[in-house]
Formats: C-alpha cells, sequence, structure tokens
C-alpha cells in the first residue's frame, strides 16, 4: 500500500527532470592568423531553431532537407545577423547543418585580425527564453578565452 504513493512520486519526480529544457548555446571563434581569418561554429538544439521558425510563421518540416524552403536560411541569416555581432567585423554565412538534437551554423570572417579588445553581442533566442545562457569560446592559437551571455548581459568584451 506504501508502494502506490512512492511509485506516483517517482513518476512526478521523473516527469520534472525530463521536462526540464536546457537554454543553451555554443560558438567556437577560431582565429586562424596565418589566414587572417576567423572561422566561427554555432552549435544551438534543433528545437530552438523549430520554434523561433514556428513563431515566424514557417513550416519546419523540411528543416535540413533539399526540400527547405529558402526563405528559411534567409531568415536564419537575418536572425543572426540581429543576434550575433563581432565588435567591427561582417561575417559571412558559409552555411548550416541540421541535426535531430543539434544544429550547427558556419560562419567566416575574411581580414580578420586581433584588436586588443572585441566585443561580442550573443542574444541567440534570449528573446524566446529568459534563461538562455551562450557560450562563447575564442581559440587564438593555444590561449582559449571562453565567456557566458545571459539576458542581464548579452555583450562581453575578449582582451587580447
Amino acid at each position: 500500500m506504501n508502494y502506490i504513493p512512492r511509485a506516483i512520486g517517482s513518476i512526478f519526480l521523473l516527469s520534472i527532470v525530463f521536462a526540464h529544457q536546457f537554454f543553451i548555446s555554443t560558438t567556437d571563434i577560431q582565429f586562424k592568423s596565418e589566414e587572417k581569418r576567423a572561422e566561427i561554429t554555432i552549435q544551438v538544439f534543433t528545437h530552438d531553431i523549430n520554434l523561433l521558425l514556428e513563431n515566424a510563421n514557417y513550416k519546419t518540416i523540411d528543416l535540413g532537407t533539399k526540400k527547405e524552403n529558402d526563405d528559411i536560411d534567409i531568415f536564419l541569416v537575418n536572425y543572426l545577423s540581429d543576434n550575433f555581432v563581432l565588435q567591427d567585423y561582417r561575417w559571412k554565412y558559409i552555411g548550416k547543418k541540421v541535426g535531430t538534437e543539434y544544429t550547427l551554423f558556419f560562419l567566416e570572417i575574411e581580414d580578420f585580425s586581433l584588436s586588443p579588445k572585441i566585443a561580442i553581442l550573443n542574444s541567440l533566442f534570449m528573446d524566446l527564453y529568459n534563461k538562455q545562457r551562450n557560450i562563447v569560446n575564442f581559440y587564438n592559437g593555444e590561449i582559449i578565452q571562453s565567456a557566458s551571455m545571459t539576458n542581464a548581459e548579452p555583450v562581453f568584451s575578449f582582451n587580447f
């Protein structure tokens, strides 16, 4: 008789644990000094992309396939342009890879050189989630600097 309330409690606890969502993205910026280029990879959850697109009235059934509407890429590039900015630089969109769990965006900055200080805005999905956290890792040879952006502080300045 004591087992039924415990079982119900366990099921309730497990549903809370598994219902918890993570609100995080990871961005890697690789500085290629010899090539004077920065290569940027942004990893996000695919369900966040789907929600973003659905909120903008796009059908996501063909996302990541050859049937995907070209307007989706245009929308996503505009969204990235508004929410991922490197001070004084313009990045070029190379493409994306959509997976079941994660989506990767590939960007590039040509003629990139390190300033003593580079500010980065990363407010991706902060318009969707209050608890969104965007981690940026900046690789300069053997030196790695990392920052975590939140709704309260979506901008971070890296010092070189």
